[in-house]
């Protein structure tokens, strides 16, 4: 009977773990992610202007949420690699191909795979819940990556030939669809810029702020978005100190973009002074909302989130008060957790198959708190992958399971 038992609690936590891959949240209170892309915006008009002389709304926002003081185009300042970059997480390189979609006219595809692409493999969503709303063209495609491709891109929403119609379009969009991942692209800045005439610049930054405004308003007046969306704003680049009508150098005005975020799990009022760039962003929305983007070379941003430390850990099962940080780890967790009583303990890491990643510790433990580490080494003393993992404490009494998110 005893190893029939051992069988059948063995069953009853892999069952366990395979529930949890439906009904777990990840570490953050946000559920869904609009990222805006203003493209050619210089600093010294948006959120580097003091006065915020063309961008009040923004300003706002930046105060109720968090703004990144230091934020850089630290490649190509120019829109056809830097906007890949925002929605790669590298500094990808974009490859020629005859689009089908665009009546077989040339078009360009990123080698890394995309932020999109990312969303729909790792949490399993359709196209309709990942979408990219931009003006009426033949937008670039993600990556033809052997792993991701073609089945994973989002819906490119392209209609419009204005950012007030772009705009309009992605309202349409919120309140009809409601994707959990939608990006807006604004071009009019830097349509603006080129036009060399300073009141046309000025003009769109102003139109785009403004709407970026009512884009936050819609968000918190539907209450499928109200209170679990995180918005982030940023710009792909800036614009010649010397010369406002051009950009592409590594000049200061070119490089020096902005980024702010509001949404639930960041610290109203912040302002970070660690210097962040471009490729920061994906791997920010994916910590944000609990998937791996492998291949991206950034970094999240989780001094912009609130501390995982005081978060309430994603317990399935009562007991222990196990709780685990960081989360999302990257190099290493701390567990902590509190036995009433002497008991048998199993601490174990499995992954989303119910396949035994590493056993931290089995044993007899006494009554009190416990502490142990995990260095993301698995069975074999390799370094596990980005991804989601389960921590599981069991004992005869009960059992507490943990999500975790690595990212690497």
């Amino acid at each position: 009977m005893i190893n029939g038992n051992r069988s059948l609690k063995r069953f009853s936590i892999f069952l366990t773990l395979c529930f949890c891959i439906n009904t777990a949240s990840q570490a953050y209170e946000t559920e869904r992610v609009v990222l805006v892309i203003v493209d050619g915006l210089r600093y010294s008009e948006g959120l580097g202007d003091p006065e915020h002389t063309y961008t009040p709304r923004m300003a706002e926002l930046a105060d109720q949420g968090a703004l990144v003081a230091d934020f850089q185009n630290d490649g190509f300042t120019y829109t056809s690699r830097a906007v890949p970059a925002i929605w790669t997480g590298a500094w990808t390189t974009m490859n020629s191909f005859s689009d089908s979609t665009c009546d077989g006219s040339s078009n360009s595809y990123s080698s890394q795979p995309s932020l999109f692409e990312y969303y729909r493999k790792g949490l399993n969503q359709p196209e309709s819940d990942c979408v990219y709303s931009l003006l009426d063209l033949c937008s670039w495609k993600g990556s033809f990556h052997p792993e991701y491709g073609p089945e994973y891109w989002p819906l490119y929403h392209t209609a419009g030939n204005t950012d007030e119609e772009v705009w309009h379009e992605t309202e349409q969009i919120i309140s009809g669809q409601a994707p959990h991942l939608l990006l807006m692209y604004l071009a009019d800045v830097d349509h603006g810029g080129h036009s060399g005439n300073w009141n046309e610049y000025t003009q769109s930054i102003s139109i785009a702020d403004s709407l970026i405004g009512e884009l936050w308003e819609t968000l918190q007046a539907d209450p499928v978005y109200a209170g679990v969306t995180t918005l982030l704003v940023t710009n792909d680049h800036g614009r010649h100190d010397y010369n406002f009508a051009g950009h592409g150098d590594g000049c200061v005005g070119c490089r020096q973009i902005q980024l702010l975020a509001i949404g639930p799990d960041i610290p109203p009022g912040l302002v970070s002074t660690t210097p962040r760039t471009i490729p920061d962003i994906t791997p920010t929305i994916g910590a944000l909302l609990g998937f791996p983007t492998e291949y991206a070379t950034g970094n999240p941003m989780l001094e912009l989130l609130n501390d995982p430390n005081s978060l309430s850990p994603v317990v399935i099962l009562p007991g222990y008060q196990l709780k685990a940080f960081p989360n999302p780890m990257n190099a290493g967790l701390t567990i902590h957790f509190k036995l009433d009583s002497n008991s048998d303990v199993q601490l174990r890491i499995f992954d989303l198959q119910g396949r035994l990643v590493q056993r931290l510790f089995s044993g007899v433990l006494g009554q009190g708190p416990y502490q142990f580490l995990w260095d993301g080494m698995d069975l074999r003393g390799q370094t596990v992958s980005s991804g989601t993992y389960l921590l599981a404490l069991e004992t005869p009494q009960s059992s507490a399971l943990v999500k975790l998110l690595v990212l690497k």
